[in-house]
C-alpha cells in the first residue's frame, strides 16, 4: 500500500492529481490512493468553472433546468422517467445504462467534452441507487429518502413534517407534469381505458384493484416552488384531496438542495460524494449513503 501523502492537495490543484494519478502503475495503487485522500480533498475544482452531468428524474425537470442556466459550471443533464421509484431494480439497471452510454460516447468521441462529476438527481428512492458505481471521476448523490425531501429543501425538513403529517400524498409542479395524478379526470380516464379493454364490470373491479393504495393516506399535501407557478395545480391538488376526503395542505418549496447539486457546492452531511471506483451502499446510521471502495479484483471482473 502506497503511503499516506504528507500534503494537502488544494480542490484547484487538478492537474497536480492528475500528474499525480498517471504514476500509479496498477489499479492497486490507485485505488490504495483514493482511499488515502479525505474527502474534502477529491479533484472537485469548485474554486473553478467545472463541468458536471447530472443523471435525474425528469420530475425535477423545471427546478434543475432553471439552476442548470445560471449555474457558473457547465451542467448537462440525462433525464430519466418519472416512477422508477416504483420498480427500484429498473431504476439501477437505467442509471448504470446511462453511466455506460456516457463511457461509451466518450470511447466513440462522442463527447466534446468529459464531466469533472457525475451527479444524480435522486435519493435513495427504494434503494434504486444502491449497487451503482463510480469509475474514474466522483459520483455526487443526495443524501435523501426521495424527491419529495429535495422539494422540501433537506431530509430533516422532511423528516420533521413527517411526524407531524404522516400519511400524505405529496405533490408539486413536477409530479404533476410527469406522473400519473390520481385527479378525477385521469381516474375516469384510467376506468374508461379499462372498461374498453375488458368490459365495464372487469373495469369497476380494477379500478378498486389499482386504487388500494389511497386507503394508506390522509392527506394531499402540495409543495410550491420558487421556480414556477400555476395556480391551476395546487387547485388539482385540493380537488384531489377532496374526492378522497383527505385533509388538505400546502408547503413553501426550498429548492437549495437543486441549487447544490447545480452550483457544486456538496457537503459530505447532505451529499454522498462517491470517490473514483467505489460503489453506493445503504447507510443505516441517518447519513443514508455511503461509499465503498470496489476492490482490484471486482475492477477486473
Amino acid at each position: 500500500m502506497m503511503p499516506k501523502p504528507k500534503f494537502s492537495i488544494p480542490l484547484s490543484c487538478q492537474v497536480l492529481y492528475n500528474n499525480i494519478l498517471f504514476g500509479l502503475k496498477t489499479l492497486e495503487e490507485y485505488l490504495d490512493f483514493w482511499q488515502l485522500l479525505p474527502l474534502k480533498d477529491l479533484p472537485i475544482r469548485k474554486e473553478n468553472p467545472m463541468r458536471i452531468h447530472i443523471i435525474a428524474c425528469r420530475v425535477f425537470s423545471r427546478e434543475l433546468s432553471y439552476y442548470a442556466a445560471q449555474s457558473r459550471h457547465t451542467v448537462d443533464i440525462t433525464w430519466l422517467p418519472q416512477g422508477l421509484h416504483d420498480t427500484p431494480d429498473r431504476l439501477r439497471t437505467m442509471l448504470r445504462q446511462t453511466l455506460e452510454d456516457l463511457y461509451r460516447q466518450k470511447e466513440q468521441r462522442m463527447l466534446k467534452h468529459w464531466p469533472d462529476v457525475i451527479a444524480l438527481g435522486y435519493g435513495l428512492c427504494s434503494n434504486g441507487v444502491i449497487g451503482v458505481e463510480s469509475r474514474d471521476i466522483p459520483l455526487v448523490v443526495p443524501r435523501t429518502d426521495d424527491c419529495i425531501a429535495q422539494f422540501l429543501g433537506s431530509q430533516k425538513r422532511y423528516m420533521e413534517l413527517f411526524q407531524d403529517y404522516n400519511g400524505t400524498y405529496w405533490l408539486n409542479n413536477g409530479w404533476i407534469e410527469s406522473a400519473f395524478v390520481p385527479s378525477r379526470e385521469n381516474l375516469e380516464t384510467m376506468r374508461q381505458e379499462y372498461a374498453d379493454m375488458y368490459g365495464e364490470e372487469n373495469a369497476e373491479f380494477l379500478m378498486e384493484q389499482d386504487m388500494l393504495w389511497a386507503r394508506n393516506y390522509s392527506a394531499c399535501g402540495f409543495i410550491t416552488s420558487p421556480v414556477y407557478h400555476d395556480p391551476a395545480y395546487p387547485e388539482l391538488a385540493r380537488r384531489m384531496a377532496a374526492d378522497n376526503g383527505w385533509k388538505y395542505a400546502e408547503f413553501a418549496g426550498d429548492t437549495r438542495m437543486l441549487r447544490m447539486l447545480t452550483d457544486g457546492t456538496w457537503n459530505e452531511e447532505e451529499f454522498c460524494i462517491c470517490p473514483p471506483y467505489h460503489r453506493l451502499e445503504a447507510a443505516y446510521d441517518g447519513s443514508k449513503i455511503r461509499a465503498v471502495p470496489i476492490s482490484a479484483e471486482e475492477k477486473a471482473i
